[in-house]
């Protein structure tokens, strides 16, 4: 069984991960587990021991391990998305969608500023290219500033963070904005560049849902190991069913919920199964 985790956030005050061995029961039965971005922050204060801590216990956990990159982990991978089951299951960290990345941050100036530098700098069609935009977007993220202590775990450094989230109010408005278009954004990117992607994985805005549309693709996002909403699992079975589990926290860690959603894949046409880029 294949399963899908992202925005675990390791080693941030914010993450209700506060021991990798509580996220055990999650990996049982598991052969291969892709963890689809931010699974630690690169950026801001992870140390060479906690990344060797993290990457030893995955290794040790599950037979096979595939990091995605995230805006938070732009260097932490050279696999940027993953296409799965003869391309129909498309699994990216999210921020792609967005033409500034995280619109709600107070770092989106900078982001947007880079971001507009990159595509000045390239082609059309390198922009247009997916790959190429992908690893456009990580080389914005690297070294951004972000302004608060990610990992203290103070009542003084919460609240902080909390108005480094929220404040000012148009950073309430673009999280909401983005919980609201998400679905409609990964349809139009997979629409022009996955066009044979049944279902679409996302991370990012650390809300989880499952939206389907008939005749478009289900975008389905993991939500994040972070309060309020927490997350999902997703795991692909023989390559020919999706299952979406809600991840429960117990007093011995992590585990997997009963399936909120069982997707089937259907058979693609072989005139569809080379994309664009």
């Amino acid at each position: 069984m294949l399963r899908i985790l992202s925005d675990l956030h390791l080693f941030e005050a914010s993450s209700r991960v506060r021991e990798l061995t509580r996220l055990r029961p999650l990996l049982v039965g598991v052969d291969h587990l892709v963890l689809n971005g931010d699974t630690r922050d690169l950026e801001h204060g992870v140390t060479p021991a906690q990344e060797a801590e993290l990457s030893a216990f995955f290794a040790a956990a599950v037979p096979q391990v595939t990091y995605l990159t995230g805006n938070h982990d732009p260097d932490g991978s050279s696999h940027d998305e993953l296409l799965l089951a003869a391309d129909r299951l498309w699994v990216t960290h999210g921020d792609i969608l967005f033409p500034d990345s995280t619109p709600w941050s107070r770092v989106q100036p900078v982001l947007v500023a880079r971001l507009a530098a990159a595509r000045a700098a390239h082609p059309p069609a390198a922009w247009d290219h997916l790959p190429t935009r992908l690893r456009l977007y990580r080389e914005a993220c690297r070294r951004a500033p972000f302004g608060c202590d990610l990992n203290a775990r103070t009542p003084g450094a919460a609240f902080r963070r909390a108005l480094h989230t929220f404040f000012p109010p148009r950073q309430l408005s673009a999280i909401l904005r983005a919980w609201r278009t998400a679905p409609h954004l990964a349809r139009t990117l997979a629409t022009r560049h996955r066009p044979t992607a049944q279902i679409i994985v996302n991370g990012h805005i650390h809300y989880p849902f499952i939206a389907r549309r008939p005749g478009a693709p289900t975008v389905i996002n993991t939500g994040s190991f972070s309060r309020p909403f927490g997350g999902q699992c997703v795991d692909l079975i023989h390559d020919t069913t999706v299952l979406v589990r809600r991840i429960i926290e117990r007093a011995d860690g992590f585990h997997p919920g009963p399936p909120r959603a069982e997707i089937p894949l259907a058979a693609t046409p072989p005139a569809r199964l080379t994309s664009p880029s």
